[in-house]
């Protein structure tokens, strides 16, 4: 009985604070109005803009609370699984792509269509507000497949449902450190790889010992490389080979000891290459430190990032001459680039899965992304706001190949896989013995880190 007192109680409240009677009001515009608290789980998004975007909602739906709370990517997962025993979830959460697969039988997929109260003033003389119910269309999978760049499709949509929307996206490029690559007697930035390989062979340093004092660039081993896995994944498909088709892990499809021109067995060697002292492009080794610290201090040339990494690199080296150039392709009439973002999602356990939804729709209207990657200079998920980009230096190389960038793993464990490519590539540079060949030990190598990555599938 209290219970009830107390929700009639706050019903109540809420309606004299927003200017009507409960006289005016029907039972759904009273139930419409009830208080809603939204709590919202994000990762990488920029809270100052959601801040902004939570309180334009806010003025909207006055009776709508949205508490915006920033968790660690390597503890969302726990966090939730806590909160959903507990039976208190998240009502919105930010997920990769890679791991929406892991986490879709906690999500609701999106409704075609959701109810709010619109809440407004009808007169300026009487300050009269009322409420009405509104019924927002929710984008269609045909509207993502064509609003939306490819990725965003091949990721948001499982099973023809929609399990979210992105405020922005990512690809990769190429930073490099301007002032190193002139004093290094290289007076233009590469257009090709081979270029690419002649400009870290000029620009890596050595000392009496052998050491590395200045490395042209931070490739060829995993340990000390966050995005080894993808730079991997993009030189494998550069060089033609299918990382997956469907659920099936495809990149070793064909490879045998017979065959040393396989792709994915090129791109390993074209990756590790960079990590083996008796190379001509030998830059870099497992003992480094970390590949965007040691290009922060000055240490390396070149560094493989994306856009979110560019505010990180001037916070940390705000002198630097810092210059970004497009991912450079193997094949320039089939461009490639790997894709990175987040998508924003509602928790099936949400108790408010409407007003979340629709907070959602709101976040990511046109207007609203092109406000969001303005303010964090990151690439739009958009099609039409490509071209605008396009005119900005320190977005366009990131925009150049946005439409061909994928994320290929989709499975359920990006950890495991990302960890399986680490572990190939260490193994990879290690001597093979005197029982196989380099090439043998490559290829059971690249054969197993398949088999392994199919079980995460």
């Amino acid at each position: 009985m209290l219970k009830k007192y107390l929700t009639l109680f706050s019903l109540l409240t809420l309606v004299t604070m927003l200017g009507f009677g409960c006289k005016g009001l029907s039972a759904e515009q009273a139930a419409a109005v009830k208080p809603v608290k939204l709590n919202y789980w994000t990762v990488y998004n920029d809270l100052d803009q959601l801040d902004v975007f939570k309180k334009e909602y806010e003025a909207q739906r006055p009776y709508v609370k949205i508490n915006i709370r920033k968790v660690r990517g390597e503890e969302l997962e726990q966090l939730l699984l806590r909160a959903l025993a507990d039976d208190v979830p998240p009502d919105i959460i930010s997920v990769s792509p890679r791991d929406l697969r892991r986490y879709v039988s906690w999500l609701a997929p999106m409704p075609a269509s959701v109810k709010v109260a619109n809440v407004y003033i009808k007169s300026q003389y009487t300050k009269e507000q009322v409420v009405t119910i509104e019924e927002n269309k929710m984008p269609s999978v045909s509207a993502i497949k064509y609003s939306f760049v490819n990725a965003v499709y091949d990721d948001a949509v499982i099973d023809n449902k929609i399990y979210g929307l992105p405020l922005a996206f990512d690809t990769m490029a190429l930073y490099y450190n301007k002032e190193l690559l002139d004093k290094s007697g290289v007076a233009e930035a590469p257009k090709t790889w081979d270029e690419f390989m002649a400009a870290v062979k000029t620009s890596t340093r050595f000392n009496e010992k052998g050491d590395i004092v200045q490395s042209g660039v931070a490739l060829g081993t995993g340990n000390n490389i966050d995005r080894a896995f993808d730079i991997l994944s993009l030189f494998m498909s550069q060089s033609g080979a299918k990382m997956a088709s469907g659920n099936r892990v495809s990149f070793a499809d064909g490879l045998t000891a017979g065959k040393p021109n396989h792709p994915a067995l090129v791109a390993l060697r074209f990756y590790t290459d960079f990590a083996r002292p008796t190379k001509e492009v030998y830059s870099w080794n497992e003992t480094m430190k970390d590949a965007l610290e040691n290009f922060s201090s000055g240490k390396s040339v070149f560094y493989f990032g994306f856009a979110y990494d560019y505010p990180l690199i001037k916070a940390r080296a705000p002198q630097m001459d810092l210059e970004i150039m497009p991912i450079l392709q193997l094949n320039e009439a089939s461009p490639t680039n790997v894709a990175n973002y987040w998508l924003e999602t509602v928790v099936k356990k949400s108790k408010h899965q409407d007003e979340a939804w629709d907070f959602v729709r709101f976040m990511t209207t046109p207007d609203n992304i092109k406000k969001y990657t303005d303010a964090t200079k990151r690439p739009t998920p958009l099609r039409s706001q490509i071209k605008d980009q396009e005119a900005n230096e320190m977005l366009k190389p990131f925009v150049s190949t946005i439409l061909q960038a994928e994320s290929w793993y989709r499975g359920k464990n990006k950890e495991a896989a990302a960890k399986v490519f680490t572990e190939m590539l260490h193994n990879s540079l290690q001597p093979s013995g005197s029982t196989k060949s380099e090439n043998q030990k490559d290829v059971q190598l690249l054969t197993n880190a398949a088999k392994l990555i199919q079980q995460t599938m």
